[in-house]
């Protein structure tokens, strides 16, 4: 009797242990909610003058319950990401944004951390984000940097360029379609690149990895969306480059999966 209760204790542990390998996935049609809630906080001079706003975006998955890997990741790479590196930087700055406010006194002169997030698509095998952050400290030129995530709503899983490509695409769909089509756009808005931009955009492709890959771009139900952040290919004044492929003609360039 005793072998018989070990052994069935040992079964029932082992069973138990095994649980998560057979979690349901989130039922047929459903996708997941995600809220957007922003984080503003100000930060005072010793006189309790405003000298520095920060304003985040928190994301929440609403029905995490279906959705845990992506709340888990969303968590741990965008929210608390953000919320640290918000507080770090305006730590940095406040001892130049009080010297800013004793010279500029006016209710509007502060140092603006601002970062915004869009929603560019999703379905049950990836959600593209696009984030902005604009950074005003006093200059006569804020900066404004470029960032996306592109995830696998069920996973949490990064999607790398390689993913979403069809196998060995990756070079042909740099040389014969990214490249042209930011051709494209540089005569559309007679824009001024520099000299070297196609080794940029080579350099780009070869360290792109998954976690936060330097290669910015968003999935939309037509195509796929390059983006080239302010001062990469040209001048910080031209602003963000996007570069954009359709889908319809492309097919075999991509991965089946993502295709509707």
């Amino acid at each position: 009797m005793k072998k018989i209760i070990i052994t069935l204790i040992t079964t029932f542990l082992m069973l138990s242990a095994a649980l998560p390998c057979f979690a349901e996935s989130p039922a047929a049609g459903v996708l997941p909610s995600i809220k957007m809630e922003q984080q503003k906080k100000e930060y005072r001079t010793p006189q309790g003058q405003v000298c520095i706003v920060t304003d985040y975006t928190r994301l929440v998955v609403e029905n995490a319950d279906e959705f845990p890997a992506l709340a888990k990741k969303l968590e741990q790479v965008h929210n608390q990401e953000w919320s640290y590196r918000m507080t770090d930087e305006a730590k940095e700055d406040y001892k130049d944004a009080v010297e800013l406010k004793m010279h500029r006194p006016e209710d509007y002169m502060y140092f603006l951390l601002e970062e915004r997030i869009w929603q560019r698509y999703l379905d049950r095998n990836i959600l593209s984000l696009y984030v902005e952050y604009y950074q005003s400290r006093g200059g006569a030129h804020p900066n404004t940097d470029i960032f996306t995530y592109n995830l696998d709503p069920v996973t949490g899983n990064f999607i790398t360029m390689d993913d979403a490509l069809a196998p060995g695409k990756r070079n042909e769909f740099r040389d014969k379609y990214v490249k042209p089509a930011l051709e494209k756009v540089k005569k559309e808005r007679q824009l001024f690149y520099y000299d070297n931009y196609k080794t940029v955009v080579d350099d780009l492709f070869q360290r792109d990895y998954a976690g936060e890959p330097p290669l910015r771009w968003t999935w939309g139900t037509e195509g796929i969306t390059m983006i080239f952040p302010p001062d990469t290919l040209g001048p910080a004044v031209m602003g963000p480059v996007e570069a954009f492929i359709p889908f319809k003609g492309n097919e075999k360039l991509f991965n089946e999966k993502y295709l509707k």
